[in-house]
């Protein structure tokens, strides 16, 4: 590229195609007949994608976000947010493509990861709504529920229209704190009294909580229920006693309607028993949603990743492409590898869950599966937003440029990414309180034990012994006499996770490798593991920063590796 106009920004255009550690993580999971149709779907996929993502950009203008509109040309409140027709778009063809009637949890993620590379968009954060309110009202609603309300919130009369409201001045992550009322008429409905501060995905269908009158406080009186935007009375459909005050001026997720809602006597059906009101909320919609939320993360740090590589494979400077440049590798690999260690582990938690059902009967499997969805959205979002910055950085000054690419939006809706579905601090300690209700500990110890079964010596002996050391020094540090103290377990939660969640990325990268005879994925998992468990100066150590120019170009171009293992 001679000059910034020859410049081909293409990534859109091949979100799937180009992507071979996704296809080389699905090959991993899924039998090579099921992978074919999987790849023939994902391929399906792929096509929307690209004017997906021009829809996207689009809506992202000023001129064209989300706006309130009270009233109707006659003075009637109608309280509606208006969307552009780019996001309306989207929206449908999304619901048309069946996104809620896919084969497993793993195919409708994998979507997903890829519909996440077009940035949230308006998109994303209704539609991991819309899945958990179906969800939770598949499960636990009554039958006039599901009957009128559930092919609603599935169909393209009403896209991606369901939002859950938790959030009140009084508590956000604290749910024990909500004052929200919920009094009953005496016909199984209720009116709801309450002000919602944070109400994303504004739409048609809400799941609002509140505390039924005279129940308990804290979490134990928590109800759930399902609150249409509009009703019909006499024939006439009118706004549900409800006042939406403005629209939130966010950092990011701008083409997303985020508002304060004033619920003023709003006709309300609870979902489930009221008395399980906060199990149902965080068996069926907290978790949906943090999957959801893991799904978008990833996808933004591929898209973040794959930006980064096509802009210094065409940008010249002192005489060669920026590609070429060691520094510029390293910045490279190292996004690659983090995103390729944590897909994985996002993966094999997805087949974890198809095995067992998204909710098990079985309580160990199910605090397990809990374990495995909170610690993929704390791992995939806690340095979302960092990793979205090194690739703005290799851009140079054209990455903080709006319409040079997506990067500025995406580092703006990475942020809001860490924000949602519970921060990190909350995040691991929930890990945390749930690790002493079951044999966690037995459990991980027992994985990370198969995984070095599966670790042949003779494959990257430099970095096994690096791992060993840290699972040693590990378990010297995390003791089951230090996680007896409450306030040592709360000061240091957020390391624990990081070390085990670490172990556990590294360890299924390198059964990867070993499974797929693929020295790509195991040069990637020694960058990790040197990276991650070594000290600052052991990255004048790391070996497979010594061996970049030999083996930079082809990972980061995603080919083939051929290089011996045993350096490593």
């Amino acid at each position: 590229m001679k000059t910034l106009k020859d410049y081909q920004s293409q990534v859109a255009a091949n979100l799937f195609t180009h992507d071979a550690g996704l296809q080389k993580v699905l090959t991993y999971f899924f039998k090579p007949a099921e992978y074919d149709r999987l790849q023939t779907v994902l391929r399906h996929w792929e096509e929307k994608l690209a004017s997906w993502d021009v829809l996207a950009s689009e809506a992202a203008r000023p001129e064209k976000l989300p706006r309130l509109n009270k009233y109707d040309r006659v003075g009637r409140c109608i309280e509606e947010v208006i969307l552009p027709l780019e996001t309306q778009t989207i929206r449908r063809e999304v619901v048309k493509t069946g996104i809620f009637s896919n084969a497993s949890e793993t195919e409708k993620f994998a979507k997903i990861t890829l519909l996440a590379q077009i940035g949230e968009a308006g998109v994303t954060c209704p539609l991991a709504c819309t899945d958990g309110l179906i969800r939770v009202i598949a499960a636990q609603g009554d039958d006039a529920l599901k009957k009128t309300y559930l092919l609603l919130l599935q169909s393209m009369e009403f896209p991606l229209a369901g939002a859950q409201f938790i959030t009140e001045q009084a508590g956000g992550s604290d749910v024990g704190a909500i004052e929200g009322v919920a009094r009953p008429v005496g016909d199984g409905t209720y009116r709801l009294f309450a002000e919602k501060w944070y109400c994303s995905a504004v739409d048609r269908f809400f799941l609002v909580a509140a505390r039924p009158e005279g129940a308990p406080s804290g979490t134990d009186g928590v109800a759930i229920f399902f609150v249409p935007r509009t009703i019909r009375e006499e024939g006439v459909e009118v706004v549900n006693s409800l006042s939406i005050k403005r629209l939130k001026d966010k950092l990011g997720t701008q083409s997303l309607p985020t508002a304060e809602i004033d619920f003023e006597g709003a006709l309300a059906y609870p979902i489930g028993n009221p008395d399980d009101g906060f199990k149902n909320l965080m068996d069926y919609v907290l978790n949906a949603s943090r999957l959801h939320n893991a799904a978008n993360a990833l996808g933004f740090h591929r898209r973040a990743f794959a930006e980064a590589r096509n802009y210094a494979e065409q940008r010249g400077a002192f005489g060669k492409n920026i590609i070429e440049f060691p520094l510029v590798q390293q910045m490279l690999v190292s996004l690659l590898a983090k995103l390729t260690g944590r897909r994985n582990l996002f993966f094999a938690s997805l087949k974890e869950i198809d095995k067992h059902g998204f909710l098990p009967t079985n309580n160990e499997q199910r605090l397990w599966q809990r374990f495995l969805v909170n610690m993929n959205k704390y791992r995939t979002a806690s340095e979302l937003t960092e990793r979205v910055k090194e690739a703005i950085l290799v851009f140079g000054a054209n990455g903080i440029i709006q319409d040079f690419s997506i990067l500025p939006r995406l580092l703006r809706d990475a942020m809001i990414v860490e924000t949602w579905e519970g921060t990190h601090n909350i995040l691991c300690l929930q890990i945390m309180r749930d690790a002493s209700r079951f044999d966690f500990w037995g459990r991980v110890n027992g994985l990370l034990d198969k995984i070095l079964q599966d670790w042949p010596e003779t494959v990257l002996p430099k970095a096994r012994a690096l791992y060993l050391t840290a699972r040693k020094r590990g378990a010297e540090m995390i003791s089951p006499e230090q996680l007896k103290q409450p306030g040592w377990l709360q000061r240091h939660a957020r390391r624990i996770v990081d070390v085990y969640a670490s172990l556990l990325e590294v360890g299924n990268l390198v059964r990867q490798g070993v499974k797929q005879d693929d020295a790509g994925t195991l040069v990637m998992a020694s960058y990790l593991v040197h990276e991650t468990f070594g000290d600052i100066l052991n990255g004048f150590v790391n070996p497979v920063i010594e061996a970049l120019p030999e083996v930079g170009l082809a990972l980061i171009r995603e080919e083939i590796v051929k290089v011996d293992l045993k350096r490593f």
